[in-house]
């Protein structure tokens, strides 16, 4: 007997199986305890089963002592039923027996049943030991019902380190309340009882999980202390802490400097250096470990196979994925799951399909991994299908299931099935989760109904910013930028902390009189909470802002606060900013500086820097430029070279734009032809505008809007007013094309050169909507032109009333009356315009001289001799008015001056 009870589990096996052999083998109830006891061990249910017969034919079965061994084994092989039906049977069972039993629910994950089982326990007076509140404490926690954790912790006399270690442990892993495991800790540190491996894993996972790196540091000191710092856990926790905190070589010293390297090691620095972005050299330490000839395990395989998809490399994923099936892991459902996503992510759609046919048991990752992939690859449909599908496997579909489906509708405009998607959501009461509500928020935005976003938005968790972002933008999609405004500045009242996104939607959101004002609260919280330093497009944002409001100081000022000044995109969207909003001098500078920095351009820079050249006329920069594009390789490029088209264009050297045309190889880009036929038409060339536009059409390709508004400006230009005509009722009858206000505008410009006032009349009197200012002041220049005062009038009277504050319209008036000889008229103009407070807009000139352009408005003031200058130019206009009629010189020279 006593050699049974000392030998291992295994030879206990041999024993009692040589034992039965042998004739008149007997054992006591103490040796069949050590043969259950060993078949628990070793989870053999059918040996226990055995000495379960035997014990009741013994008389053993009823003593307290085997009985408990058999509860023990029943539980502990999964029997839970069985080990309850012996459980039953016991008139007292002991704490060891109690504990089996309630262990026995908790591997079962019948919790309810074991905290019935330990409420019992108590009422029957039976004490529990370290083992049985150790377990419960591990019920509790898996309930998430840690406060009930701790308090049964606080209520054991003595409780053990291994005691402390489960409530420590369940702490650590409950998101979002890991700071509680620090005083904990330090509690249990009161009571004397010393850390264990156990202890400082917790404690590291818990300073991981926060980004506590500095009380992650004293954890690893105190780890050295105690000699513990050399276990594998502790080390692979360590490396853990050393990757979520970004220090990525402290992580390696620690794994360099490990004396033991186990997989979970290996795996633990794989998944740090996947996690900051190192996945090349997370890839090459994999390859490493397979030359050493270590055994990879399935967490490694998702560590690499992620790293594959990261870094793009399909080929390279298809190496890991052979690896996998060489060593026999691909069956497993982590990594088949992990090679899914993979297959998903580069888009190899049927090689995702056939694996997720080839998962015997597939979970909600599984499923998930193909929806994303069929969403994200533009298979919407059969994404949105395959939820059916999930349910009917049996899977509950989750949050990203969800969030994937109601993108996937928001993307193809399926309104309609994104309802019932959101009602099937609220059957699983997921609707509070952030992704999918802001996922809702973004389909009913994209459908204009905002009323239902804010419905949304209302059972969302308000703790995240998240979904609160998707409302802000569908706001400014929406054109309600007020309300979106509004709901920022709430944000901000709440004390919610706004994101990146938050600043990018809300400043995209800013027009009109608000956009200064709210661009510079937006500017002071930015700062303060540095997020320009980890985002600086909102920098980019912000100058915009500055400059679509005319404030240039406070654009350049940032600028020059900007922290990146490599970043290509950025640099293209503040060029493109100064250009778009007339500032096209300091688009050209921001060019330079950019240059200075050594970041190359790319076709959006070449095609913002060449229309600001065109705004201004800087033919010599425009060359420059021209040079850089071929030497870049972007000079077949459609965007920079129709850019390239319209500068020379504009700059008035048509030949150099006709030469760049010519030049092209593939001129399959509708751009390119329409940049040449508008440079043509504008330029007065109407006849090789028209024979561009033939070849374009030989060439089959279809004529747009902007190449026939090119081809009525040439019309117009040279007065071809019937071939004109034909076009313009070829739009929409030949090609499909129905005409804009500019191509309304030129038809009437058209009509009115040629002197058919009367007939441009009768279009603006059938324009399929209401004339606005551009229609009223092309057709008053018309009149201008033939001295037809009374309907020039008519326009003038409408012209008035849509723009009252353009300087524009005083000046037409005024040219009307005065081109009449109607000279009290024309003055009468002139005082409306000053009473009204309407400035007209200084001319302004650029001279070059040799490298230097020199910008010149009338008016301007800037020189600093500009007094004397104006003085002399005083004294210079009196002496050529003397022998002047002083009315009538006013007159004509502020008919001059308004030309």
């Amino acid at each position: 007997m006593t050699m049974v009870r000392a030998n291992p589990a295994t030879v206990v096996l041999d024993l009692f199986k040589h034992i039965k052999r042998s004739a008149g083998g007997r054992l006591d109830q103490f040796d069949l305890a050590a043969v259950l006891s060993a078949c628990a061990r070793l989870d053999i249910l059918a040996c226990g089963t055995q000495v379960h017969c035997d014990a009741v034919k013994s008389g053993f079965f009823s003593g307290a002592f085997c009985a408990t061994a058999l509860v023990n084994m029943y539980a502990r092989c999964g029997c839970v039923g069985d080990a309850r039906r012996v459980f039953g049977g016991i008139t007292c069972p002991d704490t060891v027996c109690w504990t089996s039993m309630i262990s026995g629910y908790h591997r079962a994950g019948s919790y309810w049943e074991a905290l019935s089982l330990f409420s019992r326990m108590l009422k029957m007076g039976s004490s529990p030991d370290q083992v049985t509140c150790v377990t419960v404490i591990s019920i509790l926690a898996s309930l998430g019902r840690l406060d009930d954790a701790k308090a049964l912790l606080k209520r054991m006399p003595a409780p053990s380190t291994v005691a402390w270690n489960a409530v420590i442990s369940s702490y650590a892993q409950q998101s979002g309340i890991e700071h509680g495991v620090f005083g904990l800790y330090k509690d249990m540190r009161r009571q004397g009882l010393w850390p264990s491996r156990s202890t400082f894993a917790s404690m590291l996972s818990a300073a991981a999980n926060m980004r506590a790196f500095v009380e992650g540091q004293q954890f690893h000191a105190s780890s050295v202390r105690h000699g513990l710092d050399a276990n594998v856990f502790v080390g692979s926790s360590l490396i853990n802490l050393y990757a979520k905190c970004g220090r990525i070589s402290e992580a390696r010293y620690v794994f360099d400097f490990s004396r033991e390297r186990n997989t979970v090691m290996w795996n633990a620095m794989l998944n740090g250096l996947v996690r900051n972005e190192l996945q090349e050299e997370a890839i090459q330490m994999f390859w490493y470990m397979m030359r050493l000839g270590l055994e990879a395990d399935e967490f490694t395989f998702v560590s690499v196979l992620g790293a594959c998809a990261y870094l793009d490399s399909y080929c390279l994923g298809r190496q890991v994925q052979c690896v996998t099936i060489k060593k026999c892991i691909d069956t497993s459902l982590l990594v088949a799951n992990a090679t899914l996503d993979m297959h998903s992510k580069f888009g190899a759609i049927d090689d995702a399909k056939t694996l997720f046919n080839l998962i015997p048991y597939k979970d909600s990752v599984s499923w998930n991994a193909l929806i994303v992939g069929l969403a994200r690859n533009g298979e919407e449909e059969e994404a949105i299908g395959m939820l059916g599908l999930m349910n009917e496997g049996g899977i509950t579909p989750d949050e990203v299931s969800f969030a994937t489906i109601v993108n996937a509708c928001s993307n193809i405009r399926a309104t309609e099935t994104g309802k019932q998607i959101h009602c099937l959501a609220m059957k699983y009461s997921i609707c509070s989760n952030h992704a999918v509500g802001s996922s809702l928020i973004d389909l009913y935005s994209k459908h204009g109904d905002v009323e239902s976003c804010r419905k949304v938005l209302a059972q969302v968790d308000a703790s995240s910013i998240v979904p609160i972002n998707a409302l802000i933008a569908g706001l400014v999609q929406n054109n309600r930028d007020d309300e979106a405004i509004q709901l920022f500045q709430q944000v901000l009242r709440d004390g919610l902390k706004p994101s990146s996104f938050t600043f990018s939607s809300i400043l995209s959101g800013c027009t009109g009189l608000l956009s200064s004002i709210v661009g510079k609260q937006a500017h002071c919280y930015i700062l303060k909470s540095g997020l320009l330093n980890d985002d600086s497009s909102l920098g980019v944002s912000l100058i915009r802002i500055y400059l679509k409001s005319k404030m240039l100081e406070d654009a350049n000022k940032l600028l020059t606060e900007m922290p990146d000044h490599k970043n290509l995109l950025e640099w293209t969207a503040i060029i493109s900013g100064y250009a778009q909003n007339g500032y096209s001098s300091q688009s050209l500078l921001s060019f330079w500086r950019m240059r200075s920095y050594d970041v190359h351009s790319d076709e959006a820079t070449f095609a913002s820097i060449l229309k600001a050249c065109s705004e201004m006329t800087a033919l010599n920069d425009g060359k420059e430029i021209h040079g850089l594009i071929i030497k870049s390789g972007f000079y077949s490029y459609e965007t920079s070279t129709s850019a390239l088209i319209d500068m020379y264009s504009k700059c008035g050297d048509i030949t150099s734009s006709f030469e760049v045309f010519k030049q092209l190889e593939n001129k399959q880009g509708i751009t390119l032809w329409n940049s040449m036929i508008v440079g043509f038409a504008k330029n007065g060339y109407a006849d090789d505008a028209l024979l561009l536009f033939q070849k374009m059409q030989e060439s089959q390709l279809k004529p747009d809007e902007v190449t026939l508004l090119g081809v009525l400006i040439a019309c117009a230009h040279a007065g071809l007013i019937s071939v004109g005509r034909h076009y313009f009722d070829s739009m929409n009858k030949v090609y499909g094309l129905k005409p804009r206000v500019d191509h309304y505008a030129c038809f009437i410009d058209l009509l009115g050169r040629g002197g058919h006032l009367e007939e441009a009349e009768e279009v603006i009197n059938q324009l399929p909507f209401r004339p606005d200012g551009v229609i009223w002041a092309t057709y008053l220049a018309a009149c201008r032109m033939h001295n037809d005062e009374e309907r020039g009038k008519v326009a003038a009277k409408k012209l008035a009333e849509l723009e009252p504050e353009n300087p524009s319209t005083y000046v037409l008036v005024s040219d009307l009356h005065a081109a009449a000889g109607n000279w009290g008229e024309a003055k009468i103009a002139r005082e409306a315009m000053r009473e009204n407070g309407v400035t007209k807009f200084p001319g302004c000139s650029w001279v070059t001289v040799g490298n230097k352009t020199s910008l010149f408005l009338v008016q301007d003031k800037k020189h600093p001799d500009s007094l004397s200058i104006y003085e002399k130019l005083d004294d210079l206009t009196g002496m050529m008015k003397k022998d002047d009629d002083i009315e009538e010189y006013d007159m004509l020279i502020s008919a001059e001056m308004f030309t």
